[in-house]
């Protein structure tokens, strides 16, 4: 799609850059000569001005597309940790260890002050849809499902969660995915455990917080004998009214000889926030690979574009154009070039993106300005910095010798 898009801009360059400098001519005139002169050869150099253009939107539509669809599901993602993670304690596995101890769960749920305990352990589903496989993140539930809602809300639509585990041949799924999978609540879903088992579980619920839970939620007994650490790594804990938290705490911990680290919501969704960016790592060096390609085209374009323009600056300075008005000139030519180019590409990225987050999060593109800022700086520093040094190199040779 984004190559779509910048195949037209490329096309409708020219017409492109005449509609822009109409617009923006008005205010380039009232900013002094050197401005409207600018606005005059931008009119008259559309072509030339098209050229330099085209790759300032690559790089924003790329960069814009990659890094805020990123920026989109980590925001989704950790609203919906918030809002669906209602344990008042979460204890994790000691770092290094494959997960808890097998029978933490039950000596949690018999401890003085806890009203619920439920463990999760983490594991995927490879799922077919509209002949394509992908991935799935799922969680296996240890403990009495009943109590699952007690401890956690993943926005149940339709069916109750209350079924699950009532057999290992249950499971409930994320709205997105059971639509992809053409699967309702009393109907079958097909899918491929982690070893490569294929299991159709009758699907009990159907919720709206999968980004930030899992994409699907099955009793421990369906995946313990198909995965290497069939222990959960997570204990989510609900505290009975009236209890001391802190002794609590301070019990959970004591269900390792080693002692395990607990937490509460904040910390858990705050952890998990971390966890999200370092997985993004991959992400966000891609988009690093692409915006520097993209950058070296813009810089490469437009020193050649002022180069080009040789006798046209001699021409300037034999009518009486000082070097500072040129150079001027210049920046006028590389801000509008920035301009033009952060206008189209943001365009394009948002189009592309707004079907997409709003299809995965129900929501739109969230777009942190910070990065939208630096974004938007750095092409116009590259603009202006590939405009000045070869327009300086122009400025230090006579007039007479460049015509």
């Amino acid at each position: 799609m984004v190559m779509c898009f910048l195949v037209a801009v490329g096309l409708l360059g020219p017409w492109l850059v005449r509609g822009a400098v109409g617009l923006l001519g008005v205010l380039l005139r009232a900013a002094g000569a050197s401005a409207s002169l600018a606005a005059d050869n931008a009119r008259a150099g559309s072509r030339r001005l098209a050229s330099a253009t085209v790759p300032i939107v690559m790089v924003t539509a790329f960069c814009g597309t990659l890094v805020f669809l990123q920026s989109s599901l980590q925001h989704s993602a950790a609203e919906q940790v918030r809002a669906g993670l209602t344990a008042d304690r979460v204890v994790a596995a000691a770092p290094g260890a494959p997960g808890l101890p097998s029978d933490a769960v039950r000596r949690a749920a018999q401890l003085p002050g806890v009203d619920a305990a439920v463990g999760l352990l983490p594991t995927g589903l490879v799922v077919q849809s509209s002949g394509a496989l992908s991935s799935a993140t799922a969680q296996a539930v240890d403990g009495d499902p009943a109590a699952l809602a007690k401890v956690l809300d993943p926005g149940v639509t339709s069916g109750s969660l209350a079924e699950l585990g009532r057999s290992a041949d249950t499971v409930a799924l994320d709205s997105f995915l059971a639509e992809s999978l053409h699967a309702k609540v009393g109907q079958r879903a097909a899918f491929w455990l982690g070893d490569g088992t294929r299991v159709e579980p009758t699907v009990v619920a159907v919720y709206s917080r999968g980004l930030g839970l899992g994409e699907a939620l099955l009793p421990k007994a369906a995946v313990a004998a198909h995965t290497d650490a069939p222990y959960p790594a997570r204990l989510l804990v609900a505290e009975a009214p009236g209890a001391d938290g802190a002794a609590t705490a301070r019990a959970l911990s004591a269900l390792s000889p080693s002692g395990l680290p607990v937490t509460d919501r904040q910390g858990f969704a705050a952890q998990a926030d971390r966890e999200r960016e370092l997985n993004g790592w991959a992400n966000n060096v891609m988009a690093a690979v692409l915006a520097g390609f993209a950058a070296l085209t813009a810089a490469n374009t437009l020193v050649m574009t002022v180069l080009d323009r040789r006798r046209e600056i001699a021409l300037l300075r034999l009518a009486g154009g000082t070097r500072r008005q040129v150079r001027s000139m210049l920046r006028w030519e590389a801000l509008l070039i920035a301009a033009i180019g952060l206008t189209a590409g943001g365009a394009i990225a948002w189009a592309t993106l707004s079907p997409l987050t709003r299809a995965l999060t129900s929501a739109a593109p969230h777009v942190p300005l910070g990065i939208a800022l630096s974004l938007g700086a750095a092409a116009a520093l590259l603009c202006l910095a590939a405009t000045a040094v070869p327009g300086r190199a122009l400025l230090r040779a006579r007039p007479t010798t460049a015509i």
